[in-house]
């Protein structure tokens, strides 16, 4: 009994020494396992680091490529851009100094300063001849027809012929009022009052050509100022030109002798053309492309000054543009200046009462309708002029070129 619990008290005391040796084990396993754990949650971290770096990396050497990729695309685009820029320009000048003078509008207003007839629906020559007769300022009959005779021959005299138009109606006048003063002074009793109701007569008719000669004379100044204007802003887009096309690999032609400005410009733009310009610089690019098919584009902009020089200086032709755009709306302020002169020198005429009544398309109109008829047909052949300008120079095309060199800046 007394070595059964001998045995009993050993085994539990080696079992208790057994179990106390297991459980600082299992701590220390745990804890081994909690720094394994640890140990790969940094090592997973570490790798999750590297990784992110290595993708960063190679996100930052790609952006680099794209980066020069990306300038030289804008760099290309902004130059082709360029080259739309010229032509429009050239063209729309070309077009606008072609329609300064509308032959269908400016024909009918000079129609209307006509002496011999026109749509106001009088002759000057006949008011003359018909007023010398009711108003009788001559004794005789012979002083008459010789007077009439006079007044056929100013009419008719190619000094006459060679003033503007409207104002041959104002040197007939005072030359006939000359010769009907000194026909006067050699009658016995001169009858200056018939002579100041003949010319009283004439200054209504005087009055209708005068304000329409100032509006013409005006019109025409301006017109030879907007030409002008014109075909020097022409001049400067050509010598920009000739300085800024061989940097892309063109020399610019010199003029011919008998050739046009126009002429000129236009078979300049035909060889500086969109067309070829792309194709330029796609040859160029070619030169700069490996065996793997891979184009160096850093360095083709660094080497390429050139292109660099012309892009930094296509705001030159920006400004070009944005000075015809000014002559444009220009245009159009001065032309409805006019319009308004010739409509009150129509006034004038229906306030005067000059404005004869005539038959038209068989139709017999009566002064009024006549006056309407006039100011109708001014306003539909303006309108024609204006709508027809607009149409062919599409000024909001010229507009959005100009903007979208903005689109095209390189850093």
């Amino acid at each position: 009994m007394k070595k059964y619990l001998l045995l009993l008290l050993v085994s539990s005391l080696t079992a208790v020494s057994t179990f106390g040796q297991t459980d600082s084990d299992s701590l220390k396993i745990l804890r081994l396992q909690k720094e394994i754990e640890t140990l790969k949650n940094f090592n997973e971290n570490l790798s999750g680091s590297l990784e992110l770096t290595n993708s960063a990396l190679h996100d930052l050497i790609k952006d680099k490529k794209v980066s020069d990729e990306t300038r030289w695309l804008s760099l290309r685009s902004s130059i082709v851009h360029s080259t739309t820029i010229y032509k429009k320009l050239s063209d729309d000048i070309i077009n606008l100094k072609s329609r300064v003078t509308d032959q269908d509008y400016q024909g009918f207003i000079n129609s209307l300063g006509s002496i011999e007839g026109g749509p106001l629906g009088f002759s000057f020559e006949e008011v003359i001849i018909e007023s010398a007769k009711r108003i009788g300022i001559f004794e005789t009959k012979s002083k008459l027809d010789r007077f009439l005779e006079v007044t056929n021959s100013i009419i008719a005299s190619p000094i006459a012929g060679g003033i503007p138009f409207v104002s041959q109606a104002v040197f007939a006048s005072n030359s006939l009022i000359n010769v009907a003063y000194s026909s006067l002074m050699t009658e016995k009793k001169p009858d200056f009052q018939k002579l100041n109701r003949f010319e009283t007569e004439l200054n209504k008719y005087l009055a209708y050509f005068s304000a329409l000669d100032k509006a013409n004379a005006a019109n025409q100044s301006s017109n030879n100022d907007r030409i002008v204007l014109l075909e020097n802003l022409q001049l400067e887009l050509l010598t920009k030109l000739k300085k800024e096309a061989p940097k892309l690999g063109f020399q610019i032609p010199e003029r011919n002798g008998n050739e046009t400005i126009d002429a000129y410009c236009n078979r300049v733009l035909s060889g500086f053309s969109k067309d070829n310009v792309e194709n330029y610089l796609i040859r160029m690019e070619r030169t700069y492309r490996n065996s793997r098919g891979e184009i160096n584009y850093a360095g083709l902009l660094q080497q390429e000054t050139n292109l660099r020089y012309y892009n930094n200086h296509i705001t030159s032709v920006v400004e070009l543009g944005k000075r015809f755009i000014l002559y444009y709306d220009n245009f159009f302020e001065i032309a409805d200046n006019y319009h308004v002169k010739v409509l009150e020198a129509i006034d004038l005429a229906n306030t005067n009462g000059i404005i004869k009544g005539k038959k038209t398309n068989g139709q017999e109109e009566t002064p009024k309708q006549v006056y309407e008829r006039i100011n109708r047909n001014l306003r539909d052949k303006k309108s024609a002029r204006d709508n027809g300008i607009k149409d062919s120079i599409n000024i909001s095309d010229l507009k959005q070129k100009i903007e979208k060199v903005d689109e095209f800046k390189v850093i």
